[in-house]
């Protein structure tokens, strides 16, 4: 995972590299995407610094959905380490490239995770946090899981993100445990404030379009992770409500995840804010920021 607070140094690559080789493909594309990513940490250590926060202590997550497995290895040679792929028919192939593709330029075979190597080389229960210069990528699912995919999903993913209903516990506890691999787990909480039949405003449905638990249930499900054997209950995640202003969802979020850590003290991961809304999710304590768009560019036609 890439942490924001090395907005400066960088990884080198490994000895016996050449750097002006290593992961370069494009070269084009790889001066965009330093410069992208160059960009992206500086707005999130200004957004940190803005809100009396360091910088060191947020994680960026690039969301690689969409784009090739040639602009992950390019952006882990600049520094990333984290990524999430949000549909698994696209992210097992793409791992298992960029898992080859890491291992070459490294010279360690397990470099990169994925291909049923979810988190090789990071210790089992451990924050994810691949010191700078180790090869190995952390995986996210950040999508809306199936159960019928969770199998699939856990060949690669070191992190789910979007769990919103009980009914999967069972199933990522079960394929966790097989795989010999603790799964980090956060809530996904759903924002979406609406006006009830008495016209009060405030009250949360989920959008059944974009998933989250209601939050008056998240308590249950938090115990019902927490319980699981082969899970770890990392925090929330959440997306800001579609037509709302950013930062009064990101409060309501804060508000759930301090409750949440109350009774769960590991669980103080708060994954929100994107390309769009990240200093508004700084400002109400995120602490991992899921960034795509301003980081790959523009994912025409795809939602």
């Amino acid at each position: 995972m890439a942490r924001v607070g090395r907005v400066i140094a960088r990884p080198d690559p490994p000895a016996g590299v050449d750097p002006a080789a290593a992961g370069s493909g494009d070269p084009a594309r790889r001066a965009e995407l330093a410069r992208r990513l160059s960009v992206i940490e500086e707005r999130i250590a200004t957004a940190a610094r803005t809100a009396g926060r360091d910088p060191a202590g947020l994680t960026l997550i690039a969301v690689s959905k969409t784009y090739p497995a040639a602009d992950v290895v390019m952006l882990h040679t600049l520094g990333a380490r984290q990524f999430a792929e949000n549909r698994e028919q696209e992210a097992g192939p793409k791992v298992t490239m960029v898992t080859r593709e890491l291992a070459q330029v490294s010279g360690d075979p397990s470099a990169g995770g994925g291909d049923g190597l979810a988190g090789a080389g990071v210790a089992p229960g451990a924050a994810a946090d691949p010191a700078p210069g180790e090869p190995n990528v952390i995986w996210h699912f950040v999508g809306q899981l199936q159960r019928n995919k969770a199998r699939s999903v856990l060949r690669w993913a070191d992190w789910v993100q979007s769990v919103d209903r009980s009914a999967l516990v069972g199933v990522l506890s079960r394929l966790a445990v097989e795989r010999g691999r603790p799964l980090s787990i956060c809530l996904q909480v759903s924002l979406d404030s609406r006006s009830d039949s008495r016209g009060r405003v405030g009250s949360v449905v989920a959008d059944s379009g974009r998933g989250g638990v209601d939050p008056g249930e998240l308590p249950a499900l938090a115990d019902l992770v927490d319980e699981a054997p082969g899970l770890t209950l990392r925090g929330v995640m959440a997306v800001a409500p579609r037509g709302e202003p950013a930062r009064p969802a990101f409060e309501r979020l804060r508000a759930v995840a301090e409750r949440l850590v109350v009774d769960h003290p590991q669980a103080t991961v708060i994954s929100a804010g994107m390309s769009s809304d990240l200093e508004a999710a700084v400002a109400e304590g995120a602490t991992h920021l899921r960034i795509g768009t301003a980081l790959f560019g523009e994912r025409p036609g795809v939602p």
